[in-house]
């Protein structure tokens, strides 16, 4: 029979997984926890491999900048995904672990989690899009 202090570990062992396995690999960026609506519908001329690592269920608008749509998603291997939108044949997407990042000929479009400071010459579009002028 074990002792007191092996249950004792068994439980801390068992609360910590329980506890990682209900973190979200999205956490850290509010804007994705926004109540879905039409706005987040992405424009129907968009190809349909431009979304091939994003999770579409978690796409949400967040900003628009110099007639660019800007979208956050859960990625399917990365954390977080990133579109830009102007037109069906002017568009980026890109997924990375925090920090992606696209650059536009008028701006550049950061993604940064939750509580990062603001960098000098970024401007801030939504909890986790910063925006610098080109």
């Amino acid at each position: 029979m074990a002792d007191k202090w092996t249950f004792v570990r068994l439980l801390a062992v068992s609360a910590t997984v329980f506890t990682l396995m209900g973190c979200s690999p999205a956490e850290g960026f509010s804007d994705l926890r926004s109540t879905p609506s039409a706005e987040d519908a992405v424009p129907s001329s968009l190809p349909d491999y431009a979304l091939d690592d994003f999770d579409t269920d978690s796409l949400r608008f967040v900003s628009a900048v110099d007639e660019t749509q800007l979208y956050l998603a859960r990625g399917r291997d990365f954390p977080v995904c990133l579109l830009a939108y102007r037109t069906a044949t002017d568009w980026q997407g890109a997924c990375g672990p925090s920090m992606t990042t696209i650059a536009s000929p008028g701006f550049e479009v950061m993604v940064v989690q939750d509580g990062m400071p603001n960098r000098e010459g970024w401007s801030k579009a939504g909890e986790n899009l910063r925006i610098k002028d080109q």
